[in-house]
């Protein structure tokens, strides 16, 4: 049976994977207090005790506007980390899945971003991704590199998550309705990265939930999901707010390579209705 480990076990995204990898593959979870990616003698042996067959990079620093104001630690653990598993990667003979961010590119094409288009961050985060990109491609062999977009579920922080928590209170709810992005669930997306996996697929790939939308759009539709007054949603212009980081007014991207492959992502506001309707009971 294959044998995953999933680094950065205890975020979002790890915990996604956690609760999917069990039952297609043989999986252990490592959390940072058990590895620290960003150190390199760590990652090297940890990894060679493993011995794992596929590496999955679910370990970084997410949020933007925090690597924005400290740029050595988002670079350490976002870039450098991808370095180290990499290089451990390319001992052992695993394949390693790094994932990225629609936030690579800077939004000027405005129209649906294909895995060949060029990249050009506009934020230390957008580029600390794009540096996890290369070390992958340059140190790993055997690499599967996973663009979405920003992704909502049950694990985690996420603007979803923030929604709800604001739902039983009067509180107006700002959205930025000048910056077009894909909500993704996270359990379709781990789904779809599983399927990559067992297809032997490696490069680059766009895996993101179909459709599109602004996060005022987004909050709109879980409170007219949820039966209550949209009304309170207000739109948000991206240069509003306490926010340090620019982030591309369209980010989209084209998932046709992935459907060429076979796996289809549902529309995100079907998986968020499905979502939404599984907390209700």
């Amino acid at each position: 049976m294959t044998k995953a480990l999933v680094v950065g076990a205890a975020g979002g995204l790890g915990k996604a994977l956690m609760a999917r990898l069990p039952s297609t593959f043989e999986t252990v979870g490592l959390t940072r207090r058990e590895l620290d990616i960003s150190r390199r003698n760590e990652v090297i042996t940890t990894i060679a005790d493993y011995h794992p067959d596929v590496i999955f990079n679910a370990a970084g620093l997410s949020d933007v506007d925090i690597c924005e104001n400290d740029r050595w630690q988002a670079y350490l653990v976002n870039r450098d980390g991808s370095k180290h598993l990499a290089q451990a990667a390319a001992e052992t003979g695993a394949i390693l899945v790094v994932f990225s961010s629609d936030l690579v590119f800077d939004g000027a094409k405005m129209t649906p971003y294909r895995e060949e288009d060029s990249p050009n961050p506009l934020s230390i985060y957008g580029d600390t991704k794009l540096g996890a990109e290369l070390a992958a491609m340059s140190g790993a062999p055997r690499h599967l590199i996973v663009r979405t977009g920003w992704l909502f579920g049950p694990h985690g922080r996420s603007f979803l998550n923030q929604l709800l928590e604001k739902r039983d209170t009067d509180e107006v709810v700002f959205g930025f309705d000048d910056q077009r992005c894909q909500p993704t669930y996270e359990l379709d997306f781990v789904d779809a990265i599983i399927g990559l996996v067992r297809q032997n697929q490696t490069g680059v790939w766009h895996v993101a939930s179909g459709g599109e939308a602004s996060p005022y759009e987004f909050a709109k539709a879980v409170y007219d999901t949820l039966g209550l007054d949209s009304s309170i949603v207000k739109p948000l212009r991206r240069g509003a707010g306490a926010r340090s980081a620019l982030r591309p007014r369209y980010s989209v991207l084209d998932c046709s390579k992935l459907a060429a492959a076979g796996i289809r992502m549902r529309p995100w506001i079907d998986a968020l209705r499905g979502h939404l309707a599984a907390l209700a009971k």
